[in-house]
């Protein structure tokens, strides 16, 4: 049976701080314009959000090439094992969830031996 190795540090999920800066619409006059960005400060919007470690995000992308789970893209946590495999010496079996990297470290943790 196939056996995959990640450095523990890299199952986690990191901070996403994304900016956007306000624009003027296409119907807004400039007044209305000024009176939205004084109403909201800076003149910028922040969403934070957060996100896979990349390394983690690429070892699940390899498994589902691979054929060993599928991707569930429209929600979290609904990968599925499509054929067993070892995550750090963590059996997968079919049907199992592969979960989201900040659930796996749990996983990963309390199911090892």
């Amino acid at each position: 049976m196939k056996k995959f190795y990640i450095d523990i540090a890299y199952v986690t999920n990191v901070l996403v701080r994304t900016e956007y800066k306000y624009t003027q619409q296409e119907n807004e006059t400039s007044e209305n314009f000024l009176v939205r960005k004084l109403k909201h400060g800076s003149g910028s919007m922040y969403s934070i959000g957060n996100k896979d470690h990349d390394e983690f995000t690429k070892l699940r992308e390899q498994l589902c090439e691979d054929g060993y789970i599928t991707i569930e893209r429209g929600w979290w946590n609904g990968d599925q094992v499509l054929k067993e495999f070892y995550l750090n010496d963590v059996k997968f079996e079919k049907d199992d969830k592969f979960v989201c990297a900040a659930a796996m470290k749990y996983v990963l943790e309390h199911n090892n031996g």
